[in-house]
């Protein structure tokens, strides 16, 4: 069945370059080794993660994919430039490889968002300005392309979150909110915590990844130490002071 789906890709999108060769005309995609993702450029590491996307469930997902996921996450301000390709590339009225340039926009976004929660926050860079600009242009452009553009489309929903998270405030954003609370009795309003989100991108772009803690609400998962919470708790009492 599996088999039959990637040879469908293959009638259905007919791509003629070399990536597009790979994804639309090889019904045998498989991941690669971890010697050849550790050799790629940050650009054909994009394009091995694009064909991740649209060729393996998540549920697929082996140690590759994740040695992969940690590239493009660490290695952040080099991806920036491919993933700007990748927007500004997208063309919704395109028809050779769709799925595929679909998939490069989502996942163009989507590793922005991961980095942005995890690294620093790309808005204080100027590629990461410069991605934001053309991410809300690519998503305008898919929009009007759509033949009912109010119509249901998760991945619309999807990237219009990312868009908001590079713009505002982030969902480590809303972990240090859940912290903050939970150990230092300091409850902040949304508008407060997108301020303090802008104080903490002056104060140190890369405050992300002063703790690589996503979520302290669910249930069992760990928190953040003690030093990483004090941390954030102190970046708080200098809001507060410089209000």
């Amino acid at each position: 069945m599996k088999n039959s789906i990637l040879l469908l890709c293959v009638i259905v999108n007919g791509c003629n370059d070399v990536v597009s060769q790979s994804s639309c005309g090889n019904r045998y995609f498989e991941h690669k080794s971890l010697q050849e993702i550790a050799a790629m450029t940050p650009e054909q590491k994009m394009d091995q993660m694009v064909l991740e996307q649209m060729f393996h469930a998540p549920w697929d997902n082996d140690e590759n994919h994740e040695l992969l996921h940690r590239y493009l996450v660490e290695n952040g301000p080099e991806i920036l430039p491919t993933a700007i390709k990748f927007i500004t590339e997208f063309d919704p009225a395109v028809a050779e490889c769709r799925e595929r340039n679909r998939t490069r926009l989502f996942t163009a976004a989507m590793y922005l968002s991961n980095i942005d929660n995890a690294k620093f926050r790309i808005r204080s860079t100027e590629h990461g300005t410069l991605a934001i600009i053309e991410l809300e242009k690519a998503i305008e452009r898919r929009r009007k392309a759509m033949p009912d553009p109010e119509a249901h489309d998760s991945r619309k929903n999807l990237l219009a979150l990312f868009l908001e998270g590079l713009v505002g405030r982030t969902i480590k954003d809303g972990f240090i909110k859940e912290t903050l609370k939970e150990r230092y009795k300091i409850e902040l309003s949304e508008a407060e915590l997108v301020e303090f989100s802008d104080f903490l991108t002056l104060l140190d772009p890369t405050y992300p990844s002063w703790t690589h803690i996503w979520n302290t609400t669910v249930p069992g998962a760990p928190g953040m130490t003690t030093t990483e919470s004090e941390r954030f708790h102190q970046a708080y009492r200098m809001f507060k002071e410089k209000r």
